[in-house]
C-alpha cells in the first residue's frame, strides 16, 4: 500500500512517463479501499499474485499430512466411492471412503491421465507424473484422451480391496453414459455440484482433518490437490472448493468430497437426504 518500489520495478516506464505514474498511484488509491480491485491492480500492476477476495486454502497442508498413514486395509469394510470425470483431455479422479470403529474417516484417491500426453502434462504443470504412476496413485490410459472404459473397470474395487461398495458419487458433468453403466450393479448417485450441496461435506472432511479422525495412504499427489484448492463463500455462508479459482488440479479433492458426502448422507444423515439416481 505504501512502498513505491513496488510499483517501480513492475512499471518501469512509468519512471519515465509522469501521467504513467500518477495513472498508477490513483489506481493503487483506488485498490486500497476497493476490496475487489485488489486482485486485477496486484496482479498486473504489481507482478503480485493475488488470492482474490472472497477464497482461502482448503486445508492447512501439515493438518493433512499429520493424517497420512503408508497403508489401509479396507478388508470387509463398506465403501463410498466419489467420481471426478472430467473432459477427456484433462485430469480425472476416483476417491474411497470409509469410516472405521473410532469414526474416522478413511480415505484413498486415484488420478487419471492420457497415456500420450505425460510428458506435456510434466512441463505445464511442472510435475512428475511418472513417479506418481509407479506409486500406483495414478494411472494413464488412453492416448491424447482418457478411455473412460478403464476408468469404469476400475470403480469395480471390491475385488481389489476385499471390499463392499455402497454406493458411487457422481457429478452428472462428462458422467452420465460411465454412470448409466455403474448403475446396473451398484447404487449410483448424482451428487449436485452447488455450494448448498457440497458445504456439509466440505466442513466434514476440514473438522475431521484438524481433529487428527481422518487417515489416507500416502499420496503426494493428492497433498498437491488439496494445496492447489480455494474455497469461496456463498451469500448463505456455505463452503466449497472453486475450481475456478483454484491454483492447478483439485479432481482428487472433489472426487474425495463426493465421497465424504455419500457417507456423511448415508451414515451420520442415516441416508435421509440421499437420492440415488435412476
Amino acid at each position: 500500500m505504501t512502498d513505491d518500489l513496488i510499483l517501480k520495478h513492475a512499471n518501469p516506464v512509468a519512471l519515465e512517463v509522469p501521467e504513467i505514474w500518477e495513472d498508477l498511484v490513483k489506481k493503487r488509491l483506488y485498490a486500497i479501499v476497493q476490496e475487489s480491485a485488489r486482485e486485477n491492480f496486484l496482479t498486473k500492476h504489481c507482478n503480485i499474485i493475488y488470492k482474490c477476495a472472497g477464497t482461502e486454502s482448503f486445508i492447512d497442508i501439515a493438518s493433512l499430512r499429520k493424517c497420512r498413514s503408508n497403508k489401509i486395509d479396507w478388508e470387509g469394510r463398506e465403501i463410498y466411492v466419489g467420481v471426478d470425470l472430467s473432459i477427456t483431455t484433462d485430469n480425472t479422479a476416483v476417491a474411497i471412503a470409509s469410516v472405521d470403529e473410532n469414526n474416522r474417516i478413511l480415505a484413498d484417491c486415484f488420478c487419471f491421465i492420457p497415456e500420450g500426453r505425460i510428458e506435456e502434462k510434466n512441463r505445464c504443470e511442472k510435475l512428475d507424473y511418472r513417479r506418481f504412476i509407479e506409486h500406483k496413485k495414478c494411472f494413464a490410459c488412453g492416448n491424447k484422451t482418457i478411455d473412460y472404459g478403464f476408468v469404469e473397470d476400475f470403480v469395480k474395487l471390491e475385488e481389489k480391496f476385499n471390499c463392499t461398495i455402497r454406493a458411487i458419487g457422481f457429478d452428472r458433468y462428462n458422467a452420465m453414459s460411465s454412470a448409466q453403466k455403474w448403475d446396473k450393479i451398484y447404487k449410483t448417485v448424482e451428487i449436485r455440484q452447488h455450494s448448498d450441496t457440497l458445504h456439509a461435506p466440505t466442513k466434514l472432511l476440514t473438522e475431521k482433518i484438524i481433529n487428527g479422525e481422518f487417515e489416507y495412504e500416502k499420496n503426494t499427489l493428492l497433498e498437491i490437490n488439496f494445496e492447489n484448492a480455494k474455497c469461496v463463500y456463498d451469500t448463505n455462508m456455505n463452503r466449497y472448493i472453486n475450481k475456478r479459482k483454484s491454483s492447478g488440479n483439485v479432481d482428487m479433492a472433489a472426487a474425495l468430497i463426493n465421497a465424504v458426502f455419500l457417507l456423511q448422507q448415508d451414515i451420520i444423515f442415516e441416508g435421509g437426504g440421499i437420492t440415488y439416481a435412476v
